[in-house]
């Protein structure tokens, strides 16, 4: 009888230890299979640590932009548009963290808990699955050729869908055929991050339509209000300079002529907390996630500012920083009267667009702000920038030339977005110690656009 005991205790114990096994290895491979198929010692998936196959990464029109055949990774036929897109889409060896090849890594290997890393269709099973993105591959490839081997990034989306259109980052390479980098770190630096969703730069006057965002809602008289500009003003002891003495100003001349001694004195009406709140609104503090990937965060922080760090960060100066997506969304929240709309990189499938009636928004400005921000920054197109340089655009745009210290030259910005119903488009171009904003960033907008408007107007 007690033998019969410890032989039946015995295989309670060993079916428990079975059972806590299952359950053990069970959430493991809820929790990690993706990882474990996705390993480059899996030789279904692997030859040599590379994917032997995968799905295929297409552009909004249905162009290849890169397909895995027998280990073999092919590119566009283009070489433009793969160095253009060489960041989107990612390098063979994987160091573009933020490309798909990466970034959706698990998507394009086909993994999924049922079916493995394996698709059936008609009874045969393929490996991988495809993915078309928002991009569009020729516009894509104008925007790198205008950049001129200048570092930096271009941007522009569908301010009403979300949609990305054009996302370039400068460095680059042709991933077809990559270089020895080592043979050349100047011209290389920093090549594998994409710029436009890791980097952050000092916004300089772009970051003025934060400010003028904050000086309509917060200051009674500003649209009255005179800024007197004698190239330079004092501030407890410290100047605060300007390229030009543009003299009697008022707010919306202020902004097209980009008079800093007028809006370092909006800055320091307006105060550092309600700045604060207007630059976190806008986004500069935030990260965005675009189809899971996260952009870098740019920095407003004026807790400790004394009265002439808040002047300097009214203008943009300071210690301000600006992801170059991050404002492009804010000039989309801008164009769409208040309200910002998700930014995507993955077009959706038809059934999704059916199902989706509704594209994520969020307000972040008043309709009247908003409006009022709009009809500024159109007004700086036609007194500043030049209506006849950007004919057919109907272009509302604000440039920055930001000073990064040094010897160096600042950045050069140019941002906005398009009034045309037919063409609903906000962009971003940042040329890294470029120059003057409108001068150096404001010719590549033009290009990109007037290609966008020739491809898309009335779509």
């Amino acid at each position: 009888m007690k033998l019969l005991t410890r032989r039946a205790l015995a295989i309670l114990v060993l079916a428990l230890a079975v059972i806590c096994g299952i359950l053990f290895f069970t959430v493991r491979y809820l929790g990690e299979a993706s990882k474990w198929v996705q390993h480059a010692a899996n030789q279904h998936l692997y030859k040599n640590g590379k994917l032997k196959a995968s799905g295929t990464i297409y552009d909004r029109n249905g162009e290849i932009l890169m397909e895995t055949v027998d280990g073999i990774v092919r590119y566009h036929e283009n070489p433009a548009v793969r160095a253009a897109l060489m960041h989107a889409v990612g390098d063979a060896d994987g160091h573009v963290v933020t490309g798909a090849r990466v970034a959706w890594g698990k998507r394009l290997a086909g993994w999924n808990l049922l079916q493995g890393a394996y698709r059936f269709n008609r009874g045969l099973s393929h490996p991988g699955s495809d993915i078309k993105m928002t991009l569009d591959a020729e516009l894509c490839a104008i925007a790198y050729n205008s950049l001129q081997g200048r570092k930096g990034a271009v941007g522009v989306y569908n301010y009403k869908t979300g949609e990305i259109l054009c996302m370039v980052s400068t460095p680059t390479f042709d991933p077809q055929y990559p270089p020895d980098i080592d043979k050349d770190p100047e011209r290389y630096e920093g090549v594998y991050i994409n710029r436009f969703l890791s980097a952050a730069y000092t916004p300089g006057s772009v970051f003025k339509l934060v400010t003028a965002a904050a000086a309509i809602d917060n200051l009674e008289n500003i649209d009255s209000t005179v800024f007197q500009c004698n190239s330079k003003t004092v501030i407890d002891g410290e100047y605060v300079t300007c390229p030009t003495a543009h003299g009697r100003v008022d707010f919306k001349e202020a902004l097209a002529k980009s008079c800093n001694v007028a809006f370092a004195q909006i800055a320091l009406a307006v105060g550092a907390d309600t700045l604060q709140a207007y630059a976190d609104k806008a986004g500069f503090n935030s990260s965005l996630e675009v189809n899971g990937i996260k952009t870098k965060a740019g920095q407003v922080n004026l807790k400790n500012a004394q009265r002439p760090d808040l002047a300097w960060a009214g203008i943009g100066q300071y210690t301000n920083t600006a992801n170059p997506l991050n404002l492009m969304v804010f000039m989309g929240t801008i164009a769409n009267d208040g309200v910002r709309v998700e930014p995507k990189l993955i077009k959706d499938s038809w059934l999704l667009r059916l199902l989706q009636t509704v594209v994520p928004r969020e307000r972040v400005l008043s309709p009247e702000t908003a409006i009022r921000l709009g009809s500024m920054m159109r007004n700086n197109v036609l007194s500043s920038y030049g209506e006849g340089n950007y004919r057919g655009l109907e272009l509302c745009a604000k440039s920055g030339t930001a000073e990064v210290g040094g010897d160096r030259m600042p950045h050069a910005w140019f941002a906005g977005y398009m009034q045309r119903e037919d063409c609903p488009l906000a962009f971003v171009v940042v040329v890294e110690n470029g120059g003057g904003g409108s001068k150096v960033a404001g010719p590549i907008a033009r290009k990109v656009l007037q290609a966008a408007v020739s491809r898309y107007a009335g779509e």
